[in-house]
């Protein structure tokens, strides 16, 4: 009788717990070219149902919607002279204010008497259209929702024009250019370490993979804008391709979150300061054991990686005028592989014994000042710091004996260490305003960079894997790393200036930009200077046209300086580039992008020989290609995208051997996804990516290469031609399902991301085993990704 009395109470309770309570609304209305508040602006917010609410902008640009249901909405903003602008996806939860910002573009005079007649659309927010027509925005709501993204913002990146990613690493590549040549910044602070585990040591796929998993959530980044080439002159450094990411505000209602899955945990708050009534904080904090998921899905033996991420941003409206925000990012890394992993690979395909610590922070405040009608000054003060500590030993486990404890499995420690410590301390100016002609930008950076290195090598060290013209005694068929060739040092100081200047002109249906860099580079101590033009035309509110070209430099990096003292004045890398793209809307759903573009690219660094850590800039190449993008826009509760790209690169290092194909150069690749709004609280999307196979390398393997007084069996891989074969294609299909419901005063929050769901192979280089001598053909497998999200608003 009690059990029938509760179970009736439950019937009773579960329904009340769903209830949905209202939420808000505050949208605020902002002119796109100048950021400047925006009245009497028509703001209409409609339902899935169809119900319409309709509000006029204040003085201040701001019109509020209250007692909302919860659910998403489509949000259209219209006012006299300036485009429209809708967003078709925005997610109203119940008890918090939720705001969105409209960035509403001007007709006037560059959109021409006849395109006023006809109306023009723009999203709520656009990446900048002279940067070129694969130029791309992600709102927070399209990036949390990614799939394959999981915890990780780098993952959510998948689908956008000329980007590839294997799903193994949270880096990515563009049109052939590899993982580290993309140029990343957080808040328009530069930060290059954006993704844990970038290794310096250990398997050459970790080596080269540009790292495993990002230090943001996607919930962390309020917006991200991505241009595969093409920008404008404020940003240089890296040529493959600009992503800025924008950190998310704290909102107008507090509200905090805890998510939980296998790997560890994740705290936010999100909302007032408490302190200050003009001070918002984003505030969140967490960490993850990877051990515990490798444990899970049966992959012990790559070790145990832990990441601890806390990011604290404050957002304090100083006055009409003035904003000042205050950024810190602190973000440590700890990764071990021991014997005991070495014992949990059955084939001992990698026996490698590693130990990597690193400390990564970032302190940065950021003042903007509106001046004038229609300028902004911004200016940015930061100090970054990073302390990598990397050391690699070698296991020798068939040298234990059958039975044999794994402890006792022969060891040599510590042979490798790389030793990485940089300081920056930099200052960033930008002025922008609007005068007769358009907008004119300009801008200075003052860097100070502190940079320490160090690589030791703990007596001889065989290496098994090779190349034809590597130096070694006649007949012999492994390479024999020396300290005497490895040890390296390299402690320097200097100050990178740079300073660019561009003007917009407005001519009808025509929009030009010139623009010109000019960095001064204290490590290579030279100067250069790029050139950068774009120019728009609009032939129609359907269709549009875009050009853009310039000089790109790319510093090498300071690990490669510090590799040998040769290295240590390499010069910069010089990429020119030219694209042609066209933006065409086929329907009021359905738009198509094509862009082509070809580069020259000279004064690569290219390594010498594996035997030694010298480089040059001997090398020199092309890389020509074509985007294509088709997008769905989100309608009757379905979007879906289609990108195909192909690429073609040939790099020549002028060594005497004939050119190749980059590393990273995939000549196809295509990925399609879509996204299903089931209910307003189930959502189910999912991706499939193609590709064609990267370069491989010719190769001979030789068996039983080591004389009888090492006492050991190792065969050795000789390449005899780099990069002259196609490795296998790749695909992957992944998956994710968001569930969403209201329980009493907290939201719960269910997420199912699933990686390469049938468990295709990567198409990546093999790994070499010289134990068995043979080539490590990794079975792929799905990589599941689960979790549980408690939001709470007070």
């Amino acid at each position: 009788m009690k059990a029938r009395a509760f179970l009736s109470f439950c019937a009773l309770l579960l329904p009340t717990l769903a209830l949905a309570e209202p939420g808000s609304l505050v949208v605020s209305t902002v002119a796109a070219e100048t950021g400047r508040a925006l009245d009497d602006v028509r703001v209409v917010v409609t339902d899935r149902d169809g119900r319409a609410l309709e509000a006029r902008s204040d003085k201040g640009g701001v019109a509020r919607f209250e007692a909302l249901e919860e659910g998403f909405f489509f949000v259209a903003a219209q006012a006299d002279g300036r485009a429209a602008v809708e967003e078709p996806v925005f997610r109203v939860i119940a008890r918090r204010v939720a705001t969105l910002e409209l960035r509403l573009p001007a007709l006037g005079v560059a959109a021409g008497p006849v395109l006023e007649e006809v109306r023009v659309v723009a999203r709520a927010r656009q990446a900048d259209g002279l940067d070129g027509v694969s130029s791309t925005f992600r709102n927070r709501d399209e990036l949390r929702n990614a799939v394959g993204a999981g915890p990780d913002v780098m993952r959510a990146l998948d689908g956008l024009p000329g980007l590839a990613s294997d799903g193994a690493f949270a880096g990515f590549t563009v049109r052939g250019r590899g993982p580290r040549n993309n140029l990343i910044f957080v808040d328009d602070f530069p930060l290059d370490k954006v993704v844990h585990f970038d290794q310096t040591i250990g398997e050459e796929d970790d080596i080269a993979g540009g790292g495993r998993f990002s230090i943001f959530a996607p919930n962390s980044v309020a917006g991200a804008e991505f241009s595969p080439g093409g920008w404008g002159s404020a940003y240089g450094g890296r040529a493959g391709s600009l992503l800025r990411l924008e950190l998310a505000e704290g909102g107008l209602t507090p509200v905090t979150s805890l998510r939980l899955d296998v790997a560890g945990a994740e705290f936010t708050y999100d909302g007032p300061s408490g302190i200050d009534d003009d001070t918002s904080v984003f505030f969140t904090a967490r960490r993850f054991d990877f051990g515990n998921l490798f444990e899970l899905i049966g992959q012990e033996d790559i070790g145990t990686p832990k990441v601890t991420d806390i990011i604290l941003k404050t957002t304090t409206q100083l006055t009409e005028r003035d904003e000042l925000q205050f950024l810190l990012i602190h973000a440590p890394e700890d990764y071990t592989r021991d014997l005991g992993n070495v014992a949990e690979d059955d084939d001992f395909d990698d026996t490698s014994l590693i130990r990597a610590e690193q400390d990564l922070s970032l302190a940065g405040v950021t003042w903007r000042r509106l001046v004038g009608d229609s300028g902004e000054w911004a200016n940015r003060l930061y100090l970054r710091s990073s302390d990598k500590d990397s050391t690699q030993g070698e296991a020798f486990p068939d040298l234990l004996p059958a039975g044999g404890n794994p402890s006792a499995i022969p060891v040599r420690e510590n042979v490798f260490s790389i030793l990485e410590k940089e300081e920056e301390i930099g200052w960033r100016s930008d002025f922008t305003t609007f005068n007769r002609f358009g907008e004119f930008s300009a801008g200075l950076r003052v860097v100070h960079q502190d940079a320490d290195f160090e690589t030791r090598l703990d007596g001889p060290w065989v290496r098994y894997v090779y190349e034809s013209d590597d130096p070694r005694p006649p007949g012999q068929q492994y390479i024999v790393w020396q300290p005497a060739f490895i040890d390296a040092s390299f402690a320097r100081t200097g100050t990178n200036v740079s300073a660019y200047a561009e003007q917009v002109f407005e001519l009808g249906r025509f929009e030009l930009r010139p623009g010109l860099r000019v960095d001064r580079d204290d490590f290579s101590e030279e100067t250069y200077v790029a050139p950068r033009f774009s120019l728009g035309y609009a032939a129609s509110p359907e269709l549009r046209f875009s050009l853009t070209s310039g000089l790109l430099y790319e510093s090498p990096r300071f690990i490669v300086r510090a590799a040998d003292p040769v290295n240590f004045d390499l010069a910069n890398e010089e990429i020119a580039h030219l694209s042609l793209g066209v933006d065409y809307d086929l329907s009021d759903s359905l738009n198509m992008i094509a862009e082509v573009y070809y580069q020259v690219l000279d004064d690569l660094v290219v390594d010498q020989s594996r035997a030694t850590g010298r480089a040059l800039n001997s090398g020199e190449g092309t890389n020509a290609g074509f985007d294509l993008v088709l997008q769905r826009a989100f309608g009757n509760g379905w979007s879906a995208d289609f990108t195909y790209s192909w690429n073609r690169g040939r790099q020549d290092d002028n060594d005497g051997r004939s050119s190749y194909r980059p590393d990273f150069s995939r000549e196809h690749f295509a990925s399609l996804g879509a996204r299903w709004e089931v209910t307003d609280r189930l959502q189910l999307a999912a991706r499939w990516k193609w590709g064609s196979g990267r370069p491989g390398d010719r190769f001979i393997i030789h068996e039983d290469v080591l004389p009888p007084t090492f006492g050991l069996t190792r065969a050795s891989k000789e390449i005899t031609e780099v990069n002259a074969t196609t490795l296998g294609d790749y695909q992957s299909l992944n998956v994710r399902v968001d569930y969403r419901r209201r329980m009493g005063g907290m939201d719960l929050v269910l997420f199912l991301d699933v990686i390469n769901v049938y468990g295709a192979d990567r198409g990546s280089p093999l790994e070499f085993n010289p134990i068995s001598g043979a080539q490590i053909d990794e079975d792929a497998s799905p990589f599941p990704q689960f979790g549980l999200i408690l939001e709470k608003a007070w």
